[in-house]
């Protein structure tokens, strides 16, 4: 499918591009990544290259997994990365990673709640994958910072279990939330204390 260009108040939302492979190669150092995604570890550049080429660009053209790279309006820096990925017949998962020097900021929520928004409101699905109502949300026990980000945005919280994500061969211990298109935008209760403490 064609890559969607998305735009917010303060972000745009396009296709990673190989000018972007430096600052991924960058920020994919940080211990927050390097402990709680699947990015290869150590990470090399040749990561953030096979990224582009085995992950982006296949996920756009086969319409299973849409990855956006995250740029101020002001500049084309990339920021982060948000993802969604054909997860069930009835779900996707989203996934999002920030580089450090732009925590904080809000940049994160802003952009999930976008890419939620549009995958309710579009016929993304419809190329690959059958209709999708509801995007999960999952993340390891001990990453706060990832909880806030699903709380913002209007995740409902339904658990923590054994992770369906699998991370070098295992399942952790994850949190758990969903979002459907009705739910409200805004910070969720039913939260726990516990998922959401730094």
């Amino acid at each position: 499918m064609d890559v969607v260009r998305l735009e917010t108040e303060r972000l745009i939302l396009d296709e990673p591009t190989e000018a972007d492979i430096p600052f991924i190669y960058a920020y994919c150092q940080d211990q927050l990544i390097s402990d709680f995604t699947t990015v290869p570890q150590p990470y090399r550049l040749r990561d953030a290259e096979n990224f582009l080429s085995r992950v982006v660009q296949p996920g756009w053209a086969t319409g299973r997994e849409l990855t956006w790279a995250l740029r101020r309006k002001t500049e084309p820096t990339i920021l982060g990365v948000v993802s969604l990925r054909d997860w069930n017949d009835s779900q996707a998962m989203v996934g999002f990673w920030l580089g450090a020097p732009w925590r904080g900021l809000g940049y994160t929520p802003e952009a999930v709640a976008a890419v939620s928004d549009w995958a309710f409101q579009s016929a993304w699905f419809t190329e690959a994958t059958p209709p999708k109502t509801t995007i999960v949300w999952e993340a390891m026990v001990g990453n706060p910072a990832s909880a806030l980000v699903a709380h913002k945005v209007g995740f409902r919280y339904t658990g923590t279990a054994r992770g369906e994500v699998a991370r070098f061969g295992e399942f952790p211990s994850s949190h758990r939330a969903e979002l459907v298109a009705t739910d409200r935008r805004g910070p969720a209760e039913g939260w726990p204390a516990e998922a959401l403490a730094r």
